[in-house]
């Protein structure tokens, strides 16, 4: 199986530049992996840069497509307005070529289901379909998907990211003096001034508590100057953002991990990582923890921007050992689902179903072209910068009428990853 595996730029901040090398490192060792790339290079990309920038994406990924003609694109992207803006122009492409298009996403907002201008739809209805099927992170947020978009019902399929096995490594030594830890963007709907406000509360019952903030963005500065405000200097500690890997000594020490965010979050890493790692959750009812956590057994919820609501939980599990191991104990259990190779052997098994839901395959290379007069064939950027997404043309089927093959070949395919798989899990990987 060939497939076009697309892995942002290890440069940026945030979640998928820490786990997808993983995926991609897994996926080699049963199919033939062609990295391609579409999406932001730097975290401050302007506007003109991404323009151009996606225009020279989709010319080399045309390229790869005619030399390659792989069986499947995998995309990791997101859903929301820009996102789906940025990628109808790859499923337009995806279509051109007769290939599957499946995108994994890391995040989807509200608005991106309640769009209200006649081209946002139009944009967004081109997206749904012809994209071949969708990954995202939570049976909440699939649902949310296929109540949406009730066409997308079995082509919406629930995944996961990968946790690299060193936070699994982590052996916990909680300190003397119980520490609490946040890590993550420092954006207002992170939670951070309710873990703040939280603060107080939690010292007055446990004086000796530490807060350990860790993490940077556009609200760090005034998250700062409210700690000095609050007078909490002694109590609490903001680090700037740090290397992934160098989380684990934090993980390591730290009696309870809070993440009051207000986001829907699919799979928040530093909570996945800090499961791995066997710590203690507090957390507000996310679609991941909703999907993958109860109550009492692997957190406790608290309430969305609700400081007394974060600060009972917080005391209560700094206050009971025992509920604190018990939790540690089936965090680990939990997270264990999120290793490489169980994590690799799904979408394998996922890759499989696409294309035998796309059996009757288009062969790109046998086609009957509609008769008319020869014309000056556009490069791959001009098509995109030439498209009207006003017109209703825009997003017609293109003009060529393509014959079908044989299922047989693509069935060879599927089977041979299923034989793979099967002996893969025959062999405890």
């Amino acid at each position: 199986m060939k497939i076009l595996f697309n892995t942002p730029n290890p440069s940026l901040h945030g979640g998928p530049p820490t786990h997808l090398p993983f995926l991609e490192q897994g996926l080699r060792e049963h199919c033939a992996i062609f990295p391609f790339e579409y999406g932001r290079k730097s975290d401050n990309e302007t506007t003109r840069q991404k323009l151009f920038g996606r225009l020279n994406d989709l010319a080399a990924t045309a390229a790869l497509l005619a030399a390659v003609k792989p069986d499947l694109i995998h995309h990791n992207s997101a859903f929301d307005p820009r996102a789906i803006l940025r990628d109808v122009p790859l499923a337009m492409l995806a279509q051109r070529f007769s290939v599957p298009l499946f995108i994994k996403v890391h995040g989807s907002l509200p608005e991106a289901f309640t769009m209200q201008s006649r081209i946002s739809l139009r944009l967004r209805n081109s997206l749904t379909k012809n994209v071949a099927g969708f990954g995202v992170l939570s049976t909440a947020e699939r649902n949310e998907f296929e109540e949406a978009f009730p066409e997308l019902t079995g082509k919406v399929h629930v995944v996961k990211n990968i946790v690299k096995d060193e936070f699994f490594n982590v052996i916990r030594s909680e300190t003397e003096r119980p520490e609490v830890l946040f890590i993550s963007r420092f954006i207002r709907r992170k939670g951070i001034f309710d873990l703040l406000d939280a603060v107080p509360h939690i010292l007055h019952d446990i004086p000796s508590a530490r807060f350990t903030f860790i993490g940077d963005g556009e609200d760090a500065h005034e998250f700062d100057k409210r700690v000095a405000f609050m007078k909490l200097d002694s109590a609490v500690q903001r680090i700037s953002h740090i290397d992934n890997s160098a989380t684990r000594a934090y993980l390591q020490r730290a009696s309870v991990f809070v993440f009051p965010t207000h986001f829907p979050e699919g799979m928040p890493m530093v909570v996945a990582e800090a499961m791995a790692a066997g710590l203690p959750i507090v957390t507000t009812r996310t679609r991941f923890s909703q999907s993958y956590m109860k109550h009492g057994e692997h957190c406790l919820f608290s309430e969305y921007g609700n400081a007394m609501s974060i600060a009972d939980q917080t005391i209560t599990l700094l206050k009971s050992v025992q509920m604190r191991n018990r939790m540690s104990e089936m965090n680990r259990i939990l997270a264990a689902s999120f290793r490489q190779e169980h994590v690799t052997l799904e979408f394998l098994q996922l890759y499989d179903m696409i294309l035998e839901r796309n059996e009757f395959r288009f062969e790109p290379q046998t086609c009957t072209v509609a008769h008319q007069e020869p014309s000056p064939q556009p490069t791959a950027k001009e098509q995109f910068v030439n498209v009207d997404i006003a017109s209703p043309v825009a997003f017609a089927e293109p003009t060529v009428r393509i014959g079908l093959i044989s299922s047989s070949s693509s069935n060879s395919r599927t089977q041979n990853v299923r034989e793979r798989v099967s002996t893969s899990i025959s062999h405890g990987r």
